[in-house]
């Protein structure tokens, strides 16, 4: 509903006046007759005596620009609405009713520009008919006069024509004067019985100059609160896509719903216009409703998500075979729970009531002090917007389909069923009432003025007109004006500047160091004597950043001029939060990392900007965003063998950098693959294969070589190795050779090389090696032991009884343990000390910036136990990594993997972290980063 739909009438008592609340600043008097002096001046006109009558009558709206006395002052007719007018008395009150209808634009002259004459016919606007919507830019000009309107002119009160110098003037003045200002002067205005004067939008201010005005009964200053209405709630969000089929036994639950966006806040109510009435003599009171516009109400919440469908549960398995179920269907997932409800928009804010300013002499002051009837009171915040409907949940998924194998079913068991409909979203809250409007800084005020004063020609200085009308800092201005001298210094809010006078009509000064926006620009004579005002807006300029690259998250200070309070910082268009503005030249913000950044792993450049709260805005820079580059190095354990890419725990490393690091642009390089060996001393150069195809090529050191991207800008290094160059075969043979030697060559010996070699390429880079564990212990099922070994082709026979591929004696099964624990401690060991020996190394080298990450699985949890964090092997040889081990059957096939090579690459996942193991090495390195 629009505000102005909402007007009732008001009752408004007289407002009596103090002697002390009349004030007296001769200073700011003078000053400010100055201006209006100045600007009728270039009109032309050099006093009021001679103007004649200005006769208003009936409902009238005042034009931009001046209007004076005319035979016919009253031009086209339009309508207005949402006013207010003085109607019969209520019990000594003054009764405000709604009022609109018909009404006539008054003739105005608008205010010259450069090179154009004053016309010897006002102008009359064009005629505006209807509501008219609301204009938020209160200084947006208007269209500009015909050409074929203007031409020479005399004066209205002399039968000579202006002087060369007098037009000259009148061509260049006013350049500072706000379009939405009205000029009325004469030397009498006399306002009939029943007229009612509307300020109509963009008109703001009304300014009368008369040595006498004459009010009627039932005379009214008003003004058309512009149409404003309640904002219209937001689009209603779409339900989320269904889950995928789920790939366990568990059915995943639906996407929850989205909550609603909080409602638009309502439109703030306009503030009501300042009238300022210079007069000498004054019969009768008119009445004046300047009170502000109410706000709107805010708008409604928007209904949340609702949630999504639970996933449909995983399709029955076959055995390899076809004979037996090897895993029942799933349960489907439960539905999403819904979206919260949006919370109601905020109320608009109540509009700040007018102002009404008289300046009169004494006695017409002292007649106003018995009290006349004004509303300044400030608009009434608008209610806050009801809350939105919360989303419904989700329905549930459906059970998993049945799939026959040769002697069962493999349908749902234990119990597993379709998913349960999702809880719906939590209910929102109405928004905040907006705030009401108060008065403005004094509202009503009257100011004692001196007849003669009124009346005199003051030698004075005055300004015509600034040039350029915007201007950075430093930057020379040049004021056209009358009556500088040789002394006189310029005043630009109030910091004096470096001032250049050429003549007396003509001088330049430099804009001083102050905030952006516009800035009064005043002449200051040694006595102090000050000009009329007029204006000048210092622009913003953005210069650089105080840091050369900056982080997501962090504090980024910014240099420049002509920074204000309330400036806005985007990022590529996105605003910045926490701006902070330090001093015209300096400010700082809150850096929020963009969505649609160029990726670039050496830093991802954005552009910066500054705006002004009026929507002005600087320049752009570039800036270079930080990132995070992590490099993964090393054989089967780093590159998460068996694991899809989420499981692995470099991607779990990674997710937890993003958290820790404030979304800032993460890279990774994994060049890490299975099978390699550390290769010290190796110059073979082989292709590369796939990931889960075990071979020793590219070694690890080669690795390091193959990094060809910026590696001063590789944030963190994940490595190992060793496990390979041993041979996981000679561990779990019980009659393979010494492990001592071997241990102390590859785990410290050519990890110690490996690691020097990172570190002198590396040199900004946290370094973390991560160790090993013990595959098998006494907690694994021993009788599964030998399927393990027959998959990655480990031969026993010797002196324990037991015999090739078969058979395994129990003293083969102890050695196998204790060989296990034995790499495993010694691994351990000599990483540890490999790490300690380069650190001591001196930068870039070393530095203390390695460490070794033990993942510390424990024998518990060993292959084959009750609860593994290492991938086994099913009785019939299948490995357990059901997800990865079909695609990597293709990539071994397609590397031209043959005989025992290929069948040990379709197992490779044998003796490899599990998802848990993963996590647990992902545990282990995150509190190092």
């Amino acid at each position: 509903m629009s505000s102005h739909s909402m007007l009732k009438e008001v009752l408004v008592k007289p407002m009596p006046f103090n002697l002390s609340a009349v004030t007296a600043a001769p200073d700011a008097v003078n000053s400010r007759m100055l201006q209006h002096k100045a600007i009728i001046e270039a009109f032309g006109i050099t006093s009021l005596s001679g103007l004649g009558t200005l006769t208003i009558r009936g409902n009238v709206i005042p034009q931009a620009g001046l209007t004076r006395p005319e035979p016919n002052v009253l031009g086209a007719e339009t309508m207005f609405q949402s006013a207010f007018r003085a109607d019969s008395m209520v019990q000594g009150l003054q009764r405000f009713v709604p009022a609109g209808g018909r009404a006539q634009l008054l003739k105005a002259i608008p205010f010259p520009t450069q090179g154009t004459a004053i016309p010897t016919i006002p102008v009359i606007p064009s005629p505006i008919v209807g509501p008219v919507s609301p204009v938020r830019n209160p200084f947006e000009s208007l269209t500009e006069t015909a050409a074929s309107n203007i031409k020479p002119r005399t004066t209205a009160f002399s039968s000579e024509p202006l002087s060369d110098a007098a037009s000259s003037a009148a061509m260049r003045s006013l350049t500072t004067v706000p379009v939405n200002s009205a000029y009325w002067a004469a030397q009498e205005v006399h306002l009939a019985d029943n007229t009612t004067v509307i300020l109509k939008n963009p008109q703001k201010y009304l300014i009368i100059l008369a040595e006498k005005i004459t009010v009627g009964k039932n005379v009214t200053f008003t003004w058309e609160r512009p149409l404003i209405q309640k904002p219209a709630k937001r689009t209603k969000l779409s339900p989320p896509a269904d889950r995928p089929m789920s790939t366990t036994l568990s059915g995943v639950t639906g996407v929850d719903g989205l909550p609603g966006v909080m409602g638009e806040p309502g439109w703030d109510g306009t503030d009501g216009p300042e009238l300022e009435v210079w007069v000498l003599e004054m019969n009768g009171r008119p009445a004046f409703d300047l009170r502000g516009q109410d706000g709107t109400s805010g708008g409604d919440g928007q209904d949340g998500q609702a949630g999504g469908r639970g996933s449909k549960g995983r399709t029955g398995i076959k055995d390899g075979a076809g004979l037996w179920c090897a895993s029942g269907a799933g349960a489907g997932g439960n539905g999403g729970r819904g979206g919260a409800a949006g919370r109601g928009g905020q109320g608009g804010e109540g509009g700040r009531g007018g102002k009404l300013s008289l300046y009169a002499p004494q006695a017409v002051i002292n007649s106003y002090l018995q009290g006349f009837y004004v509303t300044v009171d400030g608009g009434e915040g608008g209610p806050g917007g009801i809350p939105g409907v919360p989303g419904p949940g989700g329905p549930g998924g459906a059970v998993g389909a049945t799939v026959k194998a040769a002697f069962e079913e493999c349908g749902p068991k234990n119990g597993r069923s379709a998913g349960q409909p999702g809880a719906q979203g939590t209910a929102g809250i109405a928004g905040p009432p907006g705030k009401d409007g108060g008065p403005q800084g004094e509202p009503v005020s009257m100011k004692v003025i001196d007849a003669d004063e009124f009346r005199r020609k003051l030698l004075v200085p005055a300004i015509f007109s600034t040039a350029p009308t915007s201007a950075y800092i430093d930057d020379t201005v040049e004021l056209d004006g009358k009556r500088f001298t040789k002394t006189d210094v310029v005043l630009v809010g109030g910091v004096q500047a470096q001032t250049l006078v050429y003549s007396d009509t003509k001088m330049q000064f430099k804009v001083p160091s102050l905030a952006g926006g516009s800035h009064s620009v005043q002449v200051r004579q040694s006595d102090n004597t000050l000009s009329n005002r007029g204006t000048i807006y210092v622009l913003p300029k953005l210069v650089s950043a105080k840091q050369s690259r900056v982080r997501p998250g962090g504090k980024v200070q910014l240099i420049g001029s002509g920074f204000t309070e309330k400036a806005m910082v985007k990022v590529d268009g996105l605003d910045m939060p926490d701006v902070h503005v330090l001093s015209p030249s300096q400010l700082e913000f809150t850096l929020v990392r963009p969505a649609d950044v160029q990726p670039n792993p050496s830093g991802e450049k954005i552009r910066v900007k500054v705006m002004l709260p009026d929507g002005i805005s600087t320049n752009d820079i570039v800036l270079v965003l930080e990132t995070f580059h992590m490099l993964v190095i090393g054989d089967s354990i780093q590159w998460g063998q068996g694991l899809l890419e989420q499981e692995k725990f470099h991607s779990l490393v990674a997710s937890a950098v993003q958290v820790r690091e404030g979304g800032i642009g993460f890279y990774k390089t994994v060049l890490a693959h299975s099978g390699a060996i550390i290769g010290a001393g190796v110059t073979d150069i082989h292709p590369s294969l796939p990931g889960e195809v075990p071979t020793k090529f590219p070694t690890v050191l080669q690795q390091v070589d193959l990094f060809t991207d910026l590696p001063d800008h590789v944030d963190l290094v994940l490595v190992d190795g060793g496990m390979n160059d041993i041979d996981i075969r000679n561990v779990l043979n019980p009659h393979g050779p010494d492990l001592t030697p071997m241990a102390k060559q590859f785990f410290f010996d050519d990890m110690k090389t490996l690691l020097k070699k990172v570190g002198e390429k590396f040199k900004n880079a946290r370094i973390i090696v991560t160790g090993y564990y013990q595959i098998l212990s006494e907690h694994s099922n021993l009788l599964a032991v030998e399927a393990m070994l027959i998959a990655l082709g480990v031969g026993v026979a010797g002196p324990g009884g037991g015999i090739v591929l078969g058979g395994i004696g129990a003293l083969e099964l102890n050695q196998i343990i204790n060989r296990c624990k034995q790499v495993h401690d010694l691994s351990r060991k000599h990483l540890q000390e490999a790490v300690n020996a380069v650190n001591a190394m001196p930068v870039p080298v070393g530095g203390n910036r390695i460490f070794l990450a033990d993942p510390n699985l424990g024998t518990s949890h060993a292959a084959l136990t009750s609860d593994p964090y290492v991938y086994g092997i099913h009785p019939n040889l299948a490995p357990e990594d059901v997800h990865v081990a079909p695609s990597r059957n293709i990539e071994c096939i397609a590397a031209n993997q043959d005989g025992i090579d290929l069948e040990i690459c379709r197992v490779a996942s044998v003796g490899h972290p599990n998802p848990k193991g993963a996590r647990a090495y992902a545990d282990a390195i995150i509190p190092l980063l």
